[in-house]
């Protein structure tokens, strides 16, 4: 019976037609990926610690994560440093060491549930194609002959989007070390922690159609097979294929104030710890980048309702609260090829918890459009597409506190989890401004000089998107205003004040706004600072600088990134 089940799998294992496509074709196709993590250990400074730390790391939610034993390779040479940075491995020396560590084996002994006297089953095959099946695979399985069972099959083709992960961390070193290197002035040494270089190469585990059968013919075996220590014994002789997909180059840093130190923690972080930081923080960045270049790592749904946008993914693909998708459309032009147009793009509003096997009642996830034409139902797709959740703006004002303006604003939101709240919740921001203003021959009571104004300020604002091409939100800040003129030269002259209005953008792209704002400007309080004495006296700021406050109006363009 288990061979006849061997032999449905085996006939399942996909076998696609595709049609011709463009360069710009975007599969609506996705699956779960499993990845693996490995470590380079080059016996350096720091580098058993930090190994030990990244044995331990798991893959997050939207993966199947391959828990192996032997994760952490002993490369047993040293770098060539004559350049003055590590020689990366080959792609050939990478691939040996898989191959000497048994990776392909042990990966595979996850995927086909390998017992101790070297037999398989495909107990976690069925669990992984279970979880892996979505709403539409429940509904085409159920009118099937095989019903469920078909659902079950899947795992084998999630078997060939088997990745690894290699981390090379290398040029280790404490802060304390870093110090001495660079000859840091001891009342300058003012943090602890870590920091490293870090490349990492991405490999798959290339279990095709041969490969496979390779497998099942001459390695698969069960506790009755009279073959199977002959079998087991061919098996950790093997060497499997692994196809090199990309490198990458980054730093990783984890580092807080020393005790007494203004912004030092209450509590001081471990060496464990802040060794379990840096890995963590490394280890997102660099899957967010391998997801950022590689389609095959982004999560795609099928658009399922329009009025609001909802799809049926949710945290078992990994979607979090207020982050980007693409809207995407795949086309067939003159020439019969596929081509994929992005139609709009939109943020999660609503995230459900659909981890668990479906029963073909997914509750779908609630998207909102921030840019785009009209979505529909009928064949559009979402694909991940992560941002920074950053943006940029530069502008100009007039009235008010007039000048050039320069903002930077960070989606706060994006932190907020689970949160529910619909609309109301997204898209509200934290921001950094700076102002400059330059008047010539400006006259204050009897005085012509020229004055310098130059502005800071921070606050919270909210974006709400009425259409796709608009959006405005109320805005409330503080900031800082300070004077420079040479007649003043030895007093520092400042006021702080409080900002408050409304901005209103129109999309020139889906990352690209032009805005327009109305602010209200209110003075609260000025000083002069004689630089001598440091002696602190009021100011009357609004009686030498009357045209500097009330409303003001903004004009500029924004990047988001």
């Amino acid at each position: 019976m288990k061979n006849v089940f061997i032999l449905i799998l085996l006939v399942a294992f996909p076998f696609l037609m595709k049609a011709q496509t463009a360069k710009n074709y975007v599969s609506s196709e996705y699956d779960r990926n499993s990845v693996t993590f490995i470590g380079l250990d080059y016996s350096e400074n720091l580098s058993e610690p930090l190994i030990k730390v990244l044995a331990k790391q798991k893959a997050p939610d939207k993966y199947y994560y391959n828990s192996i034993p032997e994760n952490i390779i002993k490369t047993g040479v040293e770098r060539d440093s004559a350049l003055g940075f590590p020689i990366p491995a080959t792609e050939q020396q990478l691939v040996k060491w898989l191959n000497d560590y048994k990776v392909g084996q042990q990966i595979l002994s996850v995927w086909f549930n390998r017992q101790p006297d070297g037999s398989f089953n495909v107990e976690r095959l069925k669990e992984r194609g279970l979880f892996n099946a979505n709403d539409n695979d429940y509904m085409v399985a159920s009118a099937s002959k095989r019903g469920e069972s078909s659902l079950m099959d899947m795992g084998l083709q999630l078997v060939n989007q088997s990745y690894v992960l290699v981390f090379d961390y290398y040029g280790i070193k404490s802060m304390a070390q870093s110090y001495q290197k660079s000859e840091t002035p001891e009342e300058k040494r003012i943090m602890n922690g870590f920091q490293s270089e870090l490349q990492t190469f991405l490999l798959k585990l290339d279990f095709n159609d041969s490969v496979a059968a390779v497998f099942f013919q001459k390695y698969w075996t069960t506790p009755d097979d009279p073959n199977r220590e002959a079998k087991a014994a061919e098996f950790e002789k093997a060497g499997f294929p692994f196809i090199f997909k990309k490198r990458q180059y980054t730093t990783a840093t984890a580092t807080q104030y020393n005790p007494g130190q203004l912004l030092a923690p209450k509590v001081q972080k471990t060496d464990e710890q802040l060794m379990g930081d840096m890995v963590k923080m490394s280890l997102e960045s660099i899957l967010t980048s391998v997801e950022n270049q590689d389609q095959n790592f982004r999560v795609k749904a099928m658009v399922s309702d329009v009025k609001p946008i909802r799809a049926k993914i949710g945290k078992k693909e990994g979607l979090k609260f207020d982050q980007r998708y693409f809207v995407m459309e795949n086309q067939t032009n003159a020439k019969g090829e596929v081509t994929s147009k992005r139609v709009a793009v939109v943020k999660s509003m609503k995230v459900i918890d659909n981890r668990k096997v479906t029963s073909g009642l997914t509750q779908p996830s609630a998207f909102y459009q921030i840019a785009g034409g009209k979505v529909d139902n009928y064949g559009m797709f979402l694909q991940q597409k992560n941002d920074i959740g950053t943006n940029l703006y530069l502008g100009t004002t007039t009235g008010g506190l007039p000048g050039f303006e320069g903002r930077l604003e960070y989606y706060i939101s994006k932190a907020f989890g689970g949160a529910q709240g619909g609309k109301l919740a997204t898209s509200w921001k934290i921001y950094v401004g700076g102002g400059y203003d330059q008047k010539n021959e400006y006259t204050v009571g009897s005085l012509t000089d020229d004055f310098t104004f130059m502005r800071v300020s921070f606050g919270v604002a909210k974006d709400f998107y009425p259409i796709s091409i608009l959006h405005w939100g109320p805005f409330v800040g503080y900031g800082v205003e300070s004077i420079s003129a040479a007649s003043i030269e030895d007093s520092d002259i400042s006021t702080d004040f409080i900002e408050a209005g409304v901005r209103v953008g129109v999309n020139l792209a889906h990352n690209i706004q032009l805005i327009g704002s109305a602010t209200y400007y209110s003075l609260i309080s000025s000083e002069e600072v004689n630089s001598s004495t440091n002696e602190k006296t009021e100011f009357e700021y609004k009686t030498y600088f009357e045209d500097r406050m009330g409303l003001g109006y903004n004009f500029g363009i924004r990047f988001m990134f």
